[in-house]
């Protein structure tokens, strides 16, 4: 039974402007509705999809509010973070082609889309209201006429976005900031989300990121979402000795009446020339502490210097998040875990909280302390990506190896293939994906044994007879 919203929380209305577009599609009897919500939500709008936003107010056990009522609470409350304020404008765009003009509050989108105008420096915030009450230049009102025009489905983004910052009425950091690329892939069986995120920042160092990547900061740094992160202090039993426990508490607006969940889970941090890496998965034996509605949750976040641009400057942050929520179906997890910003943790952490760390944060080198070098697993391997089937240490030996490295092919496989899967259900295929996905996949099977004897190299001399190995589950 849901209850009326009593949360003012950004987060949860943010949800409630994304479940408008769902419930357009179930009421709406013009069949074209359905087709314009799938080309914002793809996969979101079939016989067996649509309805998922009377899935999440049945888990979240409260009732959405309507589009006025939500964008009120969003533009009256708190100062949104910069993934935030993309979710917003994204979802306002896609809700400016489905609610006829007479029967929305176009001053009220304004105000709302605002929120994203331009910062006069970075870090800090925009212009005022005030500074629109004479009648002058509107970003709010320009960056509406942007999206009205030029924004009419998922892949006119990136286009429409790039003209609002040259009208100079979007900020450019809000602009760059990745659209959440969810797809659903089975797990030992199980149905889950996956979500990758690739993000540059050219203005902060590793250092600064690293000063803030510890688990036991995200309620610092993300701290709508991440309610508390309860230290548990080092596992000291095999397998996986050594590694932090942290007890993780989330919610869709921390400290408001809507349902928590609680989830224990276990992490590693590692150090590598230029670059860091935090693994994380559940923790055994399950669930712990948690309450276990979380059944599946894995995933790593990779830290290195450089960018595309300038390979000894700034960062590249990169990361994979794997979750099942008990019991959601598939669509539902999907636009839970990208609104939330679940799957973009670390962009919320990037953007902003690098440049000013709080003052209580724990540092990246505090107990448990990194893994260095050939004692940590290879970043972007199987170990390290927590795609493996048998655990998440560093392989030690030449099978080892073998098995890490053909479970980290047969994930990469599954990942892309769904994506195709996902651009084949909302009818986006193009010859040009085959033909990569072809290329890419051919490529991998003919350089994989070069780059299997080149690992083999490196591996660390084996471990005294009957000594343990960080993680024990590699054979």
């Amino acid at each position: 039974m849901t209850r009326p919203a009593e949360t003012s929380g950004t987060l949860f209305n943010l949800l409630a402007l994304y479940a408008a577009l769902d419930r357009a599609v179930i009421q709406s009897r013009d069949p074209d509705i359905a087709a314009i919500v799938e080309g914002f939500l793809p996969g979101t709008t079939g016989a067996n999809q649509r309805g998922w936003s009377v899935d999440l107010q049945n888990f979240l056990r409260h009732e959405f509010p309507n589009v006025d009522t939500a964008l009120s609470t969003i533009t009256d409350g708190r100062s949104l973070t910069l993934p935030q304020l993309s979710r917003l404008v994204y979802v306002l765009g896609s809700l400016l082609h489905v609610q006829p003009g007479p029967d929305r509050d176009n001053e009220l989108f304004v105000q709302g889309l605002r929120l994203a105008r331009p910062r006069t420096e970075p870090g800090h915030e925009p212009t005022p209201e005030a500074g629109f009450a004479g009648g002058g230049r509107d970003p709010g009102s320009q960056l509406l006429e942007v999206l009205s025009e030029r924004f009419n489905k998922r892949q006119d983004w990136r286009a429409a976005t790039a003209h609002a910052v040259e009208m100079d009425c979007l900020d450019a950091t809000v602009a760059r900031v990745p659209l959440c690329n969810a797809c659903v892939a089975l797990q030992g069986g199980i149905e889950c989300v996956v979500v990758d995120t690739r993000f540059e920042d050219d203005s902060i160092s590793i250092g600064q990121v690293k000063a803030i990547l510890d688990p036991r900061n995200w309620d610092k740094t993300a701290g709508e979402f991440f309610c508390h992160m309860q230290d548990l202090g080092v596992r000291n039993m095999a397998p996986y000795q050594g590694w932090g426990r942290v007890l993780e508490t989330v919610s869709a607006s921390c400290g408001s009446p809507l349902p928590v969940l609680n989830t224990d889970l276990k992490y590693y941090k590692a150090n590598y020339p230029g670059q860091a890496v935090l693994q994380y998965d559940l923790d055994d034996p399950f669930p712990g502490a948690g309450d276990g509605q979380v059944t599946v949750d894995k995933g790593w976040l990779k830290v290195a210097t450089g960018t595309s641009t300038d390979s000894n400057n700034g960062v590249t942050v990169t990361t994979r998040k794997v979750v099942h929520i008990d019991p959601l179906p598939p669509v539902a997890q999907k636009v839970f875990v990208c609104v939330m910003g679940y799957g973009q943790a670390a962009m919320e952490m990037l953007l902003g909280h690098a440049i000013h760390p709080p003052h209580d944060a724990v540092a990246w080198d505090a107990a448990p302390a990194p893994l260095q070098g050939d004692h940590a697993a290879p970043p972007g391997s199987a170990a390290a990506a927590g795609t493996g089937t048998g655990g998440s240490a560093a392989p030690t030996t030449a099978a080892g190896l073998a098995v890490s490295m053909l479970s980290d092919y047969l994930a990469e496989v599954t990942n892309d293939s769904s994506n195709l899967a996902a651009k084949f259900a909302s009818q986006q295929l193009t010859v040009d994906d085959l033909a990569t996905f072809g290329a890419k996949m051919g490529a991998r099977m003919v350089s994989a044994p070069w780059r299997f004897v080149q690992e083999l190299a490196g591996l660390p001399p084996p471990p005294p007879a009957g000594g343990p190995t960080q993680g024990g589950a590699n054979p």
